[in-house]
């Protein structure tokens, strides 16, 4: 018993040095590994950002940034362990056989992290939405500020953020294409001369073209689109830039509410 336990701490000290020699370098490979990630994580935003600056205004720039980086960072960070593994003395070459004849069944454990993924890179490819663009995804309304390969982020205007699993994303709602129509809906009240509101309300949209300088026509009046018991609803729609719209929105309230009050007529 105590000769075993000799030869046990012999061999012990006799290994020891090479021990402390992986360890050593496995720790030197990681700490180098690690600067490369952020160097190289450094170099792709410098890169996109030239690109930016040469197509200023493409959104899609920006999404493949944001997905280019995340993998990068998975794909680094697993060579980097593999490597850690292997200067451990860990045969890397089993630890990947073993992976795969297991990878059925880690697949079941992980179909949602997969679907997320999966999900991730189609929208991507299909370009249904990008950073930068204003859209309502399960459920939620908000800018995109990333996306990447599991998760896509929004803001809210009130500044809220949601981090939606791609894989929930069903159904993309962009309100951030080529142009969005401003519609307001007003009402005039039962017992007025309606002819002469739409007459009102058309002169209005003269002067909300003349004071909006983004706009290159008068916003038509399109008539009286419903009614119930207390007032009749009419339309009002103007082409416009995405960015414009809830301005343009605004502008036309406030030329109705001064028209309607000048003219006696009340919603």
């Amino acid at each position: 018993m105590i000769a075993q336990i000799t030869d046990a701490a012999s061999n012990f000290w006799k290994t020891l040095p090479d021990v402390l020699t992986r360890i050593a370098a496995a720790l030197g490979i990681l700490i180098v590994g690690i600067v490369i990630i952020k160097l190289g994580r450094r170099l792709l935003n410098r890169l996109f950002e030239k690109y930016r600056r040469k197509h200023e205004g493409n959104s899609r720039g920006n999404t493949v940034q944001t997905l280019t980086v995340s993998l990068f960072n998975i794909l680094m960070y697993i060579a980097l362990a593999f490597t850690c593994l292997s200067t451990l003395g860990v045969n890397v070459g089993s630890l990947l056989a073993v992976a795969g004849v297991s990878g059925f069944a880690i697949a079941f454990g992980c179909q949602s992290l997969i679907k997320d993924v999966i999900s991730g890179m189609f929208l991507w490819l299909e370009g249904s939405c990008n950073v930068g663009d204003v859209v309502t995804v399960a459920g939620q309304t908000g800018r995109i500020e990333n996306v990447a390969l599991r998760t896509t982020t929004l803001r809210a205007t009130n500044g809220s953020v949601f981090v939606i699993p791609n894989g929930e994303i069903r159904t993309v709602i962009n309100m951030t294409s080529d142009f969005r129509f401003a519609v307001v809906d007003v009402t005039v009240g039962h017992g007025q001369d309606y002819t002469r509101a739409l007459e009102v309300l058309r002169e209005a949209m003269k002067n909300v073209n003349r004071r909006c300088d983004y706009i290159d026509e008068d916003p038509v009046v399109k008539g009286y689109i419903a009614m119930d018991r207390g007032a009749a609803v009419c339309r009002i729609e103007c082409r416009c830039s995405v960015d414009k719209c809830w301005e343009l929105e605004r502008e036309i309230r406030l030329e109705v509410l001064t028209a309607m009050a000048q003219a006696g007529i009340k919603p």
